[in-house]
């Protein structure tokens, strides 16, 4: 099951023509209308309609209405008339439908090259591709069969470690259930809904990737009169505001705002809302490129008035670079396509990403001053401003999460970015979990059950994990193998779900990761709750 159908992954551009290639496979110029389905979704997959020129018996170019991935796997159906098919390359004539690799992007087109199974290498990559989700599948359920077993011991042994018992049955059941309520999760319907848009950036020493973040904005498919942006330099000490220039340049309709020195992300935020003149302000982080349609996606939601505030989804944008940031793509789907995707069926996302949200501006100004000028334990709050943001919306209004508006993202890449991070994250959890709830046993009752027991586990967690390994280790009480296992089989539950939907040996970090969590990152959490009134790690 480590087999990787996405190594060695063509670049995204444009491709040299390689002359000897298309002495191979003559091309035709032929313009066909198809359909296709995306693999990508398993198991119903994504369907449309497509447009294929170019074509030769290796592949074609392809251009749809939505964004595919270098690597991806759809399959194309045609019913081509006798001219067509008499243009067509002889050994596809027979065809009424053919599967297809993407290997090749243009973004700024929007079209693809697609590469035909003609190769026994292709060949063996499409049986995997339609083989591996439904082996995923078996290996889940048996999982979680196991998983179902072993609890049913923590029943019937209950009295012996009744804590841990009672842990191990309610974390299962909670971790099981969310996997089950994101399979019936579904995005937002795509109604059409077009609003002024004001996409706000807020940036500090951001000079290697701040470019980057406003071309893809720019790029959005969004009509241009009823699209802003602005991005808001918070007293940036290398070349940032030197680059936003550059990027003024190339896009004259970009609205800058400088920080002469360092208020933090929140105040960035707020100047933003407060020049933003659209019926929505998306928040962009500055190291985040958005898909051609996220904007056009993530509004979609709010075409609901009782709607506040919806989330985009974040993938990893240097998932590969290293074991740290490998496991970090792992987590960031969990994170987004399970947790995210449960808590929106009863509109009560809890974090709207930085990343990529929208809120509604009206809803927003309506709290933005006191959001600005929020205190805790005396202090300022500096830290976990797309929390506490969301927060605020939760009071009066729903909050859903939309997994077509996407994004990616850059990740820590060393340890100390990471931890540095996480401890930002785990602070602003504290504060705005407490704060929370205060209102959140006013939602649906199923919601609100996810909530609690979503603040109680973590603050349980490392004493669990003291008493059932450390303390054994230091030879105080028995060692819990029951519970390494039981750890290890919901960390493979996970693992699997993202085999699924990705195919790719990637999964296996997922296992990693929660190692991690349980041997390292788990103890963060008391030293965030000693330290919740220290900020000299907060954001900026």
């Amino acid at each position: 099951m480590s087999v990787d159908i996405n190594a060695a992954e063509p670049r995204a551009g444009p491709e040299p023509e390689r002359s000897g290639e298309r002495r191979a496979h003559p091309r035709s110029t032929i313009s066909l209308h198809v359909s296709f389905r995306s693999t990508r979704s398993f198991p119903r997959g994504e369907r449309g309609a497509a447009r294929v020129s170019d074509v030769s018996a290796g592949g074609a170019g392809i251009r749809v209405g939505r964004p595919l991935e270098i690597g991806q796997w759809i399959k194309l159906s045609w019913k081509p008339s006798l001219r067509e098919l008499n243009l067509m390359p002889a050994s596809l004539r027979a065809a009424t439908s053919l599967r297809a690799r993407v290997v090749r992007v243009d973004p700024v087109e929007g079209s693809y090259g697609v590469a035909f199974p003609s190769s026994p290498r292709l060949a063996l990559l499409a049986a995997f591709d339609r083989i591996l989700p439904w082996l995923g599948v078996a290996l889940l359920v048996l999982t979680a069969a196991n998983v179902l077993w072993l609890r049913a011991d923590n029943v019937y042994y209950f009295w012996y470690h009744p804590v841990l018992n009672l842990y191990g049955l309610l974390i299962s059941g909670y971790i099981l259930s969310r996997i089950v309520l994101a399979c019936v999760y579904r995005p937002p319907a795509d109604s059409g809904y077009l609003p002024s848009v004001t996409v706000a950036i807020s940036c500090k020493n951001e000079e290697a990737s701040i470019v980057r973040t406003l071309d893809c904005v720019f790029r959005s498919d969004y009509p241009e009169h009823l699209l802003d942006v602005i991005v808001v330099d918070d007293g940036s000490t290398d070349g940032t505001w030197a680059e936003i220039e550059r990027a003024r340049s190339l896009h004259p309709r970009l609205q800058t705002v400088r920080f002469e020195s360092n208020r933090g992300k929140r105040h960035g935020m707020a100047a933003a809302a407060l020049r933003a003149t659209g019926e929505v302000v998306v928040y962009v982080d500055s190291d985040s490129f958005v898909r051609r349609d996220a904007v056009r996606r993530i509004v979609q939601g709010l075409a609901d008035p009782e709607v506040g505030a919806v989330c985009g989804h974040a993938k990893v944008e240097n998932a590969s670079e290293n074991f740290l940031t490998r496991m970090q793509e792992v987590r960031y789907y969990v994170a987004f396509r399970i947790v995210k995707s449960a808590e929106s069926l009863f509109s009560t996302v809890t974090c709207c990403s930085g990343c990529l949200a929208a809120y509604r501006r009206s809803y927003l100004m309506s709290f933005l001053q006191v959001w600005l000028g929020q205190r805790f334990l005396g202090v300022p709050a500096t830290f976990g401003d797309d929390r506490s943001l969301t927060n605020f919306m939760l009071r009066r209004f729903r909050v859903i999460y939309d997994s077509e508006a996407v994004c990616s993202t850059i990740v820590p890449s060393t340890l100390r970015q990471f931890f540095r991070q996480q401890l930002r994250w785990k602070k602003s959890w504290i504060r705005e979990s407490l704060l929370a709830s205060t209102f959140m046993w006013k939602r649906h009752p199923l919601a609100a059950f996810y909530f609690y027991l979503g603040v109680v586990f973590p603050l349980v967690s490392p004493a669990v994990v003291f008493v059932a390994i450390v303390l054994p280790l230091v030879g105080l009480g028995a060692f819990s193998y029951l519970y390494i296992y039981g750890t290890f089989l919901m960390a493979l539950v996970y693992g699997l779900v993202y085999l699924v939907r990705h195919k790719t040996a990637m999964w296996f970090y997922g296992l990693a990761f929660s190692l991690f969590y349980m041997v390292v990152l788990v103890w963060q959490t008391y030293y965030a709750l000693a330290t919740l009134r220290r900020n000299h790690w907060g954001t900026r």
